[in-house]
């Protein structure tokens, strides 16, 4: 489904895959469980749409989980785009056992693109702030960037790594609560009026979809939300996991 001007969803009801379209081709953020779904979701699902999957420069791989790369083969053999991930998540699936599998799960990506803290990815007029989050994995990475509705701006936070399920780690929990409000911070300064994140069950995609077909002339878009209300996404992130620190 066409999101925003410029903002394609290709994913599953448990797992989000979105194109971001640019002036020289597409940044498509995360890949799905494994191959079969990258060539029913985001290579036919491209085509419904209008779109070209042999314009997808970038895959920008949010965390090193299984259902979030799986698809990558299909697509690097077919459409060859640069596969981008944070410096730490290419050294977590370079380890001899990785910390979640899956047989859904299609094979880890070989090293490309390694990206830092604060990073830019540029695709002509096209900016994708970059930042590491640790909590979820070592190196997710969470995005900012701009979406448009009617040509009118906005922008979008995107969360990569939701959930604590690495098990009773207190410190890891911590680090996962510091990069909440890290966020939340950053979103803030940039004024962030759209909350998203990579399973569409966790930042309500799955309801808005079906609104936004509905929406008529006039109506606001069913994704933008009041600053503060995307404050509090971050807010019940940081807090909830610092909670279960505290139980710890």
């Amino acid at each position: 489904m066409q999101v925003f001007d410029n903002l394609y969803f290709v994913g599953t009801g448990g797992v989000a895959s979105w194109a971001l379209k640019t002036s020289e081709g597409l940044i498509l953020i995360d890949a799905l469980n494994n191959d079969g779904e990258a060539e029913r979701y985001i290579d036919v699902g491209l085509r419904k749409l209008g779109l070209d999957p042999a314009d997808i420069r970038y895959l920008l791989i949010t965390h090193g989980h299984g259902d979030h790369y799986g698809g990558q083969a299909y697509l690097v053999e077919k459409f060859k785009p640069r596969v981008v991930m944070s410096e730490q998540d290419w050294l977590e699936l370079e380890k001899p056992k990785l910390e979640f599998s899956s047989p859904r799960w299609g094979q880890p990506p070989k090293r490309d693109m390694a990206v830092n803290d604060s990073d830019l990815l540029i695709l002509g007029d096209t900016r994708v702030q970059l930042y590491v989050t640790p909590g979820h994995t070592p190196g997710t990475l969470s995005l900012i960037f701009s979406v448009f509705d009617q040509g009118i701006e906005h922008k979008a936070a995107l969360w990569g790594g939701t959930g604590l399920n690495f098990g009773p780690d207190r410190q890891r929990i911590l680090t996962y609560s510091a990069s909440a409000e890290r966020f939340r911070v950053l979103a803030k300064e940039q004024g962030v009026d759209i909350f998203m994140s990579n399973h569409p069950a966790r930042d309500g995609a799955r309801e808005r979809m079906p609104l936004l077909k509905q929406r008529q002339p006039g109506e606001p878009h069913p994704f933008v939300a009041e600053p503060a209300d995307v404050q509090g996404a971050f807010e019940l992130l940081r807090d909830c996991s610092y909670a279960q620190a505290l139980k710890l």
